[in-house]
């Protein structure tokens, strides 16, 4: 079907990191965070949204202590596993100045939420400003989709509120015992045009190197921009304009005075946009800094994945759990 999505209104501010718990407790993530909120820490108040983690309150420790740290008032809005109290999401969106997304299962937050109304609600925060921030769940969710694990088993509500947790990923080249579980393309909220690809750089316990399955995928959803963020690297999103922020002294895919990204492990995190250009898949190399609407691009059409509809039905987002 055809896409609709336009660029963002002027008063958009985001953060949006490759990875979640690895990188949204450092301080330069909460830096660039509450350097576009504007005013000190101890007058913000950041709402904590977990339900791809299932509201854990150890996923969430791990994402807002950096935040806590410097005296931002953090409040859960916890929905992943009762709704919410009446009014309660309007009225803590209407004062947040960040809103925080976990990583997880964006497939079950995203279909949560729709659930409870707080899609539109979380748009509207959006548009008068709240800084939005999260890392891959929480970066996915913004765009009109993503390259997602929401199939992986062990992102499942059943195993993680068991104890379980998902394997680590590591830098690189594909794993020897691969699971039997596949990326899927998960849609998102459609605040920012694209296709997200977090952990860019990354293998997961599928064994399939994430920058190559999003090419994959890519062929598969033509009409759409690949914006592919590497696990240590964030896009800063400032009105019209974004910039990258680039964790120093963490492994990434940009190599000085190449235009192609790398997975030796010897360049610096970076972002890169792909295109399906006569049948083959395009990486281009964002540039450090720039207008926001030349480097993302409303999708042409949108094809949707058949694949969701099985792993919505594995891991369902309208049962209430204890």
């Amino acid at each position: 079907m055809a896409a609709t999505m336009a660029l963002p209104t002027h008063a958009l501010r985001a953060v949006l990191g490759g990875s979640g718990s690895s990188i949204m407790h450092l301080p330069e993530i909460v830096d660039a965070v509450l350097k576009l909120v504007g005013k000190p820490a101890k007058d913000c108040v950041l709402c904590y949204l977990g339900t791809a983690t299932y509201d854990l309150p150890a996923n969430r420790d791990k994402q807002v202590d950096g935040f806590r740290l410097r005296g931002v008032a953090v409040e859960a809005l916890d929905v992943a596993r009762a709704p919410p109290a009446p009014l309660t999401v309007e009225a803590l969106l209407a004062c947040a100045d960040i809103v925080l997304v976990s990583g997880g299962n964006t497939l079950f937050a995203v279909d949560r939420w729709r659930r409870f109304g707080l899609d539109e609600a979380l748009r509207k925060a959006a548009a008068r400003g709240c800084v939005l921030t999260g890392g891959s769940a929480g970066a996915i969710c913004w765009f009109d989709a993503g390259h997602s694990d929401s199939a992986d088993p062990e992102s499942y509500a059943d195993a993680m509120l068991a104890g379980a947790s998902a394997a680590e990923s590591t830098y690189g080249a594909a794993s020897a015992n691969a699971k039997p579980w596949n990326y899927i393309r998960c849609g998102g909220l459609g605040v920012l045009p694209g296709l997200c690809c977090p952990h860019h750089d990354r293998t997961q316990s599928n064994g399939k190197l994430r920058a190559d399955d999003v090419d994959t995928m890519m062929l598969r959803h033509a009409g759409e921009t690949g914006v592919c963020i590497d696990h240590f690297a964030a896009l800063v999103v400032d009105g019209a304009d974004y910039s990258i922020l680039s964790l120093e002294g963490k492994p990434g895919t940009a190599l000085a005075g190449s235009d192609a990204p790398d997975f030796t492990g010897a360049g610096a995190p970076w972002i890169w946009t792909k295109h399906v250009v006569g049948g083959a898949v395009v990486a281009t190399r964002l540039a450090p800094r720039g207008r926001l609407a030349d480097a993302l691009s409303p999708a042409t059409a949108i094809v949707e994945d058949p694949h969701v509809q099985a792993a919505r039905a594995a891991n369902p987002s309208d049962l209430d759990r204890p």
